[in-house]
């Protein structure tokens, strides 16, 4: 992995701020780029465009497609789509990748070149004296929670990691070993808990910025999976009772409408415009999942089609019960299908979550975030947090909150914490596949 982290940096160095011996011709070098507000405005947008858009133009990024694949392509829930045909994602389903994986490869670049990103921005906009001081302090704290929420992604899914806090200037002393969970824990932490500092809310074309609730959401996350229940529970409670208006939406539906987006239950998500330009080489503004799960025949959404290349496994679809009503925004059950010279609607389940109806014919063109952290999460956190520390009661407030909007009874009562625990990662998986 480390022949892939020395590309990665040296491949940034070329593309954005290479110190030079002569004067640069062609690209601007870290000391005479960053010199104004809007210098660190473009710096830390530069940021949150790499957990949507890839350098590469690969159409797979962070939050546009490589996490789902990651993540979601190994376990009971998800199976390639009967139109995938990049090995690398069969592989992936099959438990066959190796190390050569594009797919992982792009996912661990992405996340380093955002790193540096990162690194950059907090390393020199301290340095800006043309500006509002406040608006660039600020934006450093952006820039840390965003390095906070790559590292957190990054030791959750390869344990040890290269933790790299500076801006990456040269190609030399790129040898650089792995760092234990620990170092990297800490720094996240370090970084989250300076992210608090950001304001509560932004509107207008702000509305995507990190907020200090979602500092406050991602450390109570980072504390839940550390197992430090009783700093969760802390976390917790200060959320709630910060004045931020978080709520779980009435209608489960409305968490994936592009109408919707940065509403009470949106904490912090990976944002996409639909400007019109969604294609599939990882630079458009549309977030491509509803595209990629989508039937290629039988079902249109607003007059297109897409790629079925992302699919659910049968046994999870039957988790879902008649009355849950996440499930029709969860799924396509049908499709229309040509048997025996005839057009009949077959059972033939596909992901729904992120088709946008109002894209039109490009299901590309899609505006629907895809959320990071929401709280519904936060509410889970606290269900599982409290179970542990055996307070049955607290959790199970909390875990029917999620299953009335799901129109669902409350929780069977009486569970064994270990019962309670088998309960709680199911409703995780039918609240968020």
């Amino acid at each position: 992995m480390k022949k892939i982290l020395y590309s990665i940096i040296a491949a940034s160095l070329f593309t954005s701020c290479v110190k030079l011996n002569e004067t640069p011709k062609s690209q601007i070098s870290s000391a005479s780029f960053y010199q104004t507000q809007s210098d660190a405005v473009s710096a830390v947008q530069s940021i949150y465009s790499d957990l949507t858009h890839n350098t590469s133009g690969d159409h797979a990024t962070i939050y546009n497609r490589l996490l789902v694949l990651a993540v979601g392509m190994g376990t009971d829930d998800n199976i390639p789509g009967v139109r995938a045909t990049n090995p690398d994602v069969r592989s992936i389903a099959a438990y066959t990748q190796t190390s050569t994986n594009t797919r992982y490869y792009e996912l661990w670049r992405q996340h380093y070149e955002a790193i540096n990103r990162a690194n950059a921005a907090i390393d020199n906009l301290p340095n800006i004296t043309q500006g509002d001081t406040a608006v660039i302090h600020r934006l450093i704290l952006e820039a840390k929670f965003l390095r906070g929420l790559l590292y957190y992604n990054l030791v959750r899914l390869w344990g040890p990691v290269p933790l790299i806090v500076h801006e990456t200037t040269s190609v030399n002393g790129l040898d650089v070993a792995r760092s234990d969970s620990s170092a990297v824990y800490q720094q996240i932490v370090a970084d989250l808990t300076d992210a608090k500092k950001l304001p509560k809310s932004f509107t207008g074309i702000d509305a995507f910025r990190a907020t200090s609730g979602a500092a406050n959401s991602l450390l109570l996350s980072v504390a839940v999976t550390r197992r430090q229940w009783s700093n969760a529970v802390a976390i917790y409670n200060t959320i709630n009772s910060g004045g931020y208006g978080y709520a779980l939406l009435p209608n489960y539906a409305d968490i994936f409408s592009s109408s919707k987006k940065f509403s009470a239950e949106h904490i912090f998500d990976a944002n996409y415009i639909a400007d019109g330009t969604g294609n599939m080489t990882g630079t458009g503004n549309g977030n491509i999942l509803g595209y990629i799960a989508a039937p290629t025949t039988g079902y249109k959404v607003g007059g297109g089609l897409g790629a079925d290349a992302d699919a659910p496994i049968l046994p999870l679809r039957a988790l879902f019960k008649a009355n849950d009503k996440r499930t029709k925004a969860t799924f396509i059950d049908s499709v229309l299908a040509t048997v025996n010279g005839k057009l009949v609607e077959t059972y033939n389940p596909h992901f729904s979550k992120f088709l946008d109806p109002s894209s039109g014919a490009n299901l590309l063109n899609n505006a629907i975030n895809t959320p990071i952290i929401r709280y519904a999460e936060v509410v889970l956190f606290y269900a599982e947090a409290q179970n542990e520390l055996g307070n049955s009661g607290e959790a199970y407030t909390a875990i029917n909150k999620i299953r009335s909007r799901a129109g669902l009874a409350d929780l069977t009562a009486g569970l064994s914490k270990d019962a309670f625990r088998d309960s709680l990662f199911l409703e995780r998986k039918l609240e968020f596949v």
